[in-house]
């Protein structure tokens, strides 16, 4: 029996982006910020394209990080027009369609010291919703079962987010993984997927998921749309969480598996009528804050922001400056930059901006925190894996060299430099990344 999945993910509802936005500005009047309610936007254009599919989707699976707090760095739960919009749009789609959507909890959205879970409340509130959450996999975990969902069409099991260094400080990590070999291959030839959260990079992605032979994993975390393995894909975020993020295409996923077990996968993106413009400025040895400033003019003019107000084309911006000059310190330009956002954010200004932040990359310069929007990344280098892969395309290597194995030792000292880690780099916990 042939089944048609609906893949979505990291639509990370209630971000609010507070640095270097324009102030007094409403998404929806005294209910939202204006960048908080693309987030919302999206949510529900989504489900009304999935909606609109024809032929139509038996099951839209979302790969976790459905809200965008409790998280590392902000513990207090969802805005409410976050929930709402949750229980509203997944309320009106299963109510409208008939089609059973089930969401997996990921690292955003979960308390990390509490044993309860917004999806389970999610879940009181919207009838035919399915959720899978941390505290589900530790239940199935410690007594030994599956964690699976099961549907007319097929099995889905499920990997909420856990973090590695949970499990081993448990010592739990062998148990977890005879549990994945044991209790999460799939019992008949039905068709079966996974929904799994997780990545390479921070560890938490585990291999012997890809050993159970599901026709499809949906695969959350990652804000790339991309495939990742063998009928393994990542469904990316729809909106841009960070400004680096524009150089991905962004949308959502439909699966199609034949009853033999056949599967296509079909990206589909999305639109945006908001620019967001992420540029960088070199400043060269012989500049000037007012030299710097004049290319900073240039290139506002050269994107096109100059023109009347618009909430809905309302730019984002943000400017990386590389490169030193002896006449240019980082405070001379973080002031001559602050009094440029106030230009540019104010009522009357010249350009439509609703955002604009920068980052100033000057040898042994301490960085203005308020340079930072609030949803930059954890790493100086946005997405070093594919920055480095990238730069080993521009050089070339003797044969013996594996170009992967590189990466993943670039990655790992550049983690480590980040942490500060005094443990030494060696080729076997390099080799062990890549066998976890």
């Amino acid at each position: 029996m042939s089944v048609r999945i609906a893949h979505i993910s990291d639509t990370h509802l209630g971000t609010r982006p507070s640095q270097g936005v324009k102030q007094n500005v409403w998404g929806v009047e005294m209910r939202t910020r204006l960048l908080e309610n693309d987030y919302y936007e999206r949510f529900s254009e989504l489900f009304s394209l999935i909606e609109a599919s024809n032929p139509p989707v038996d099951l839209v699976v979302h790969s976790g990080d459905l809200y965008n707090s409790p998280w590392e760095r902000n513990p207090s739960q969802p805005p409410a027009v976050a929930q709402e919009t949750a229980i509203s749009v997944l309320k009106n789609f299963i109510e409208t369609t008939g089609i059973p959507v089930l969401i997996l909890e990921g690292n955003h959205g979960l308390y990390r010291t509490l044993e309860v879970s917004l999806l389970d409340t999610l879940k009181l509130a919207v009838p035919g919703l399915d959720v899978a959450t941390q505290q589900d996999l530790k239940k199935a975990l410690a007594a030994g079962e599956p964690l699976v969902k099961t549907y007319d069409k097929l099995d889905v099991y499920c990997f909420p987010f856990m973090e590695r260094n949970v499990l081993e400080s448990a010592n739990l990590l062998q148990d977890f993984n005879d549990w994945i070999t044991t209790h999460q291959r799939p019992k008949s030839k039905r068709n079966s997927i996974a929904v799994a959260h997780g990545m390479d990079l921070d560890k938490t992605l585990y291999s012997d998921i890809f050993s159970m032979s599901y026709d499809y994993i949906a695969l959350g975390h990652d804000h790339h749309q991309h495939k990742h393995a063998k009928n393994a894909w990542y469904a990316g975020s729809p909106e841009r969480w960070r400004f680096d993020e524009i150089r991905h295409d962004k949308g959502y996923l439909v699966i199609d598996i034949s009853e033999d077990h056949k599967v296509e996968i079909n990206p589909q993106h999305l639109v945006y009528t908001r620019p967001v413009h992420n540029e960088k400025i070199s400043i060269d040895t012989e500049d000037t804050v007012d030299s710097v400033m004049s290319k900073l003019d240039t290139l506002l003019e050269e994107t096109g922001v100059k023109g009347d107000w618009d909430s809905s084309t309302a730019a984002r911006i943000r400017i990386v400056f590389e490169g030193s000059s002896p006449r240019v310190n980082s405070l001379d330009l973080s002031v001559a930059m602050e009094t440029k956002r106030l230009d540019l954010l104010d009522r009357d200004s010249v350009h439509n901006i609703a955002q604009f932040v920068w980052t100033v990359k000057l040898p042994k310069a301490e960085h203005d925190p308020a340079a930072y929007p609030e949803i930059e990344s954890d790493y100086l280098i946005e997405n070093p894996e594919e920055d480095f892969l990238d730069y080993l395309g521009t050089v070339k290597l003797d044969e013996q060299y594996d170009s992967s194995m590189l990466t993943r030792i670039a990655v790992r000292a550049l983690k480590k430099g980040v942490s500060q880690d005094e443990a030494k780099l060696n080729l076997e916990d390099i080799t062990e990344d890549d066998s976890s």
